[in-house]
């Protein structure tokens, strides 16, 4: 007889019952994660399953980061939930780069997880320690490298960054250049145009870019390590073939540091030739290569090695390389942890990879080396190796990892495409990264999207601190661009240490990509900038939808860099416009260009929020920007118009949105445009501005004038010229609160200065600078401005805001009794930044001579 449960049970406990049974009578679809562990003490040979040595060695956790992802690829993944590969405490060196590949993947049901042991920190490198020093006398010690050794640029010494002897102390002396060497084409009737001189400038001359006039007091020539090739311009006697290119010059240009090396040097004609080029562009010449008065540094000259910190390698010898180091007091090397990069980045390479993290390790010391031909610095350094390269990859998650001691730039988000070979850039710029593990042969099967950098730690970085994408190549389209990236609650500190136009953040070519919560400080360039280097119409709408927010971003430039901004957009030109971006809730500060000290005639750009080039349709709102060296928000040109006879048509095209912001001490002016005019003239061929900014409920709040001694201080400042336009086709600013602290702004006769005249002695005609051509200019009161034939600033008021204490060093710019008015909704500066952060790393020794202006007094 057979028992019959259902005519006891209700129907629907019935089922619940079946279920229950037919889970115990079944295996499990799903079974707990599969955990491996790895350990310095640990052998490939065991399984792996045990995070500790068993007690008679026979099994226990792997050895190798390698290992542990061959077992990874072996399990199966439709019957577990998770995979995770946790790491002992302690330090893996990479001898080459571990490749993830497709058969590395997770899904999205099981993901692929490799992290810290708990508790344990496991750190990645590609250093190797130099032991068994000798001291020699006095401060130095030597010791002598391995025969594998392979050459090095950067040295850690306990965690930090030594640097090698340097013209004019352990920072270095700036030098100036003399000027560029031009070869005049009436030289050149039976013979071909030189090599690397390829720009034609307005008197006719090539000007030359691997090459460039010195001033005879700076450089002397004779240097122990400096070897000429056997067939070499300057004439020179061969030198040892092992030490070709040894000493190397930064060439500090207006947005760029190229780092090359010295070939050879004419002494009688005073040029110094390089064994490659700078970038350089016939738009732009003037602008890179070697300008006269621009600075440079000369490094790793044996001669120099005199001041304790430096360090040398003497590698004259094909084998048998010595390693010299002069020492602080108190040093001693054999004592230390000194450690050499060895292994070439990347480090870590993701290809085709899908659903995996990494979380809790650590990566440093990778061996970015100069190439023979030299660093042609150009936007985002594309050419300098990340320690960790996610190339064609989606789901891929980096978190609370930390990268430091970096030689090049630290994590990189990539897509690999064919390159630009009709480019008018150097040959290593022009094929796509070396490190790129495949270049695809179809570019519409790359799709990098839905990766995220969370909770992780930059420090003491080369260049880059974070790269997304590339400036732009042709075969970029929307649908294989980096997308939907989120870069989140990290920390980047010191970063451009070895090529100071390095940027914190920087994103090329990517859409739908955010910027939030993250700390960028203490660096020689922008904190985060997004930027596409194209003059054509992307394939889709380019750089758009991306949202920078929330961001503390402060101690930038230093008095080093120009022409730059602490957050910056850069996403269109003379034919398109990338709608969507928004620069939201972000506190910025503290920014000094080279204007500060040691480029006195060349320095400027220091600015706040950096809409570059023909940028439009930015949203620009709830930010606060104090104490920048120029302008606290600051366009070039403006949204670019399509014009018919003289009336502006925007093709869908909207200015820029510049709304309930707090804009405070400045040093040049609060909103600025350079040259409204760079994109079109209308059929009459007269100028007509750009529709550049709307501008409302944003406090200005400042305590400078156009009287300021040293550097007259304008509201609205740069070109005011509207070729006979009312200003607010230029401009439209409602409903803003200004205060100047000494309260006299709303009788000042001097408030607003406009430009009523063309001004055809400016290098930007018709825009001239009310600080050298007075005469061009009119000023008016601030009731002028908002009436006829004016009518700017509808709604607005004069009046003081009442913040908190808006000085340093407080910096509370909190709104003692509310909203001041004029429309302004409070916000709170503090949420900017970091969010609980766990862990702040330690400060970063300078390793350029930085010179930023005075909080206290400068601004």
């Amino acid at each position: 007889m057979s028992f019959n449960l259902k005519r006891f049970l209700s129907p629907g406990l019935f089922l619940l019952v079946l279920a229950v049974w037919q889970c115990l009578l079944t295996p499990s679809v799903f079974a707990a994660s599969v955990t491996f562990y790895v350990a310095t003490n640990g052998n490939d040979q065991w399984s792996g399953r045990l995070a500790a040595p068993n007690s008679d060695h026979t099994d226990g956790p792997l050895a190798t980061l390698d290992q542990a992802r061959k077992m990874v690829q072996s399990v199966d993944r439709s019957s577990v939930s998770e995979i995770s590969v946790q790491f002992r405490n302690g330090i893996y060196y990479l001898p080459a780069t571990v490749d993830f590949i497709q058969a590395d993947s997770g899904t999205p049901n099981t993901p692929v997880v490799y992290e810290n042991y708990p508790g344990e920190q496991p750190i990645f490198t590609g250093g190797v320690r130099v032991q068994n020093w000798t001291h020699v006398s006095g401060n130095k010690w030597t010791a002598n490298l391995p025969p594998s050794t392979v050459i090095f640029e950067n040295l850690f010494y306990d965690g930090q960054r030594r640097l090698r002897p340097r013209l004019g102390g352990y920072l270095g002396q700036y030098l100036h250049i003399a000027g560029p060497v031009k070869v005049s084409p009436k030289d050149l009737p039976n013979t071909p145009l030189p090599q690397n001189c390829p720009i034609t400038t307005p008197d006719g001359d090539f000007e030359c870019f691997d090459r460039f006039y010195y001033s005879p007091t700076d450089l002397s020539g004779g240097w122990l390590n400096l070897a000429a090739a056997a067939v070499n311009p300057c004439g020179s006697p061969a030198g040892n073939s092992n030490l070709l290119g040894d000493i190397e010059m930064l060439n500090f240009e207006q947005f760029s540091t190229s780092k090359l090396r010295i070939s050879c040097i004419d002494t009688a004609k005073q040029i110094v030739y390089l064994t490659g080029t700078t970038t350089y562009s016939q738009a732009n010449y003037s602008q890179d290569g070697f300008q006269s008065g621009r600075r440079y540094l000369v490094e790793n000259v044996e001669d120099a090695f005199t001041e304790p910190g430096q360090w040398f390698l003497d590698h004259s010898r094909q084998s048998a390389w010595t390693l010299s180091y002069l020492a602080y007091p108190g040093e001693n090397p054999n004592l230390a942890d000194v450690v050499i990069p060895q292994t070439a980045p990347p480090l870590i390479r993701t290809f085709d990879l899908k659903y995996v993290t990494f979380r809790g390790l650590a990566f440093e010391n990778d061996n970015y080396t100069v190439p023979a031909s030299g660093h042609p610095s150009r936007e985002l350094e594309a050419d300098i190796a990340p320690i960790f390269s996610v190339q064609d990859s989606q789901y891929i998650t980096v978190e609370s990892t930390t990268f430091r001691q970096i030689s090049g730039t630290g994590l990189e988000i990539l897509s690999c495409l064919p390159g630009d070979p009709s480019s008018n850039l150097p040959p290593i710029l022009k094929a796509p990264p070396a490190w790129c593990a495949s270049i695809p042969a179809d570019p519409s099967t790359v799709t990098t999207t839905h990766n995220a950098v969370k909770n992780s730690i930059f420090y003491d970085i080369g260049a880059l601190g974070i790269r997304i994408g590339d400036p732009w190549v042709p075969k970029e389209t929307q649908e294989n661009i980096p997308q939907f990236t989120a870069v989140e609650n990290n920390v980047v500190e010191g970063y451009g240490r070895i090529i100071p136009s390095s940027f914190g953040v920087g994103q090329g070519m990517g859409h739908d990509n955010s910027y939030t919560h993250n700390d960028v400080y203490d660096g020689y360039h922008c904190a985060i900038s997004i930027s596409e280097q194209t003059t054509v119409q992307p394939d889709g709408l380019g750089n758009f939808n991306n949202t920078i927010s929330f961001n503390h971003v402060y101690n930038l430039m230093q008095g080093i860099m120009s022409d730059g901004g602490s957050i910056r957009i850069e996403s269109g030109n003379g034919v398109f416009t990338s709608p969507g971006n928004k620069i939201r809730n972000n506190r910025i500060h503290d920014v000094s260009d080279a204007s500060a000290h040691f480029d006195q005639g060349f320095g400027y750009g220091g600015n706040g929020v950096y809409l570059d080039n023909s940028t439009g349709e930015v949203d620009v709102e709830n930010n606060l920007i104090y104490r920048v060296s120029d302008t606290a928000v600051y366009t070039p040109h403006g949204p670019a118009p399509i014009l018919v006879g003289k009336k502006v048509e925007y093709n869908g095209a909207e200015p820029n949105v510049i709304k309930n912001n707090i804009l405070a001490f400045a040093r040049k002016a609060l909103i600025g445009v350079n040259f409204p005019y760079a994109d079109f003239p209308n059929t009459d061929n007269e100028l007509v501005p750009d529709l550049v900014f709307t501008v409302s409920n944003n406090i200005f709040f400042f305590d400078r004038s156009a009287a300021s001694p040293g550097t007259p201080f304008h509201v609205i400042g740069q070109c005011t010229y509207t070729s006979g336009q009312p200003f607010n086709t230029f401009e439209v600013f409602s409903s803003n609160l200004y205060w100047r602290m000494d309260g006299t702004f709303r009788t000042d006769p001097d408030a607003f200065f406009l430009q009523t005249t063309p001004d055809s002695t400016s290098q930007d005609e018709p825009c001239g600078d009310p600080n050298l051509e007075p005469g061009f200019w009119t000023s008016y009161s601030f009731s002028q401005w908002k009436q006829s034939p004016f009518n700017e600033d509808t709604g607005s008021i004069v009046q003081n805001p009442h913040f908190a204490f808006p000085f340093f060093p407080i910096d509370d710019y909190s709104l003692v009794f509310g909203s001041p008015g004029a429309g302004f909704v409070p916000f709170d500066p503090n949420e900017a930044g970091r969010m609980f952060p766990a862990f702040i790393p330690p400060p970063v020794a300078p390793t350029f001579l930085t010179a930023p202006y005075d909080p206290w007094t400068d601004f």
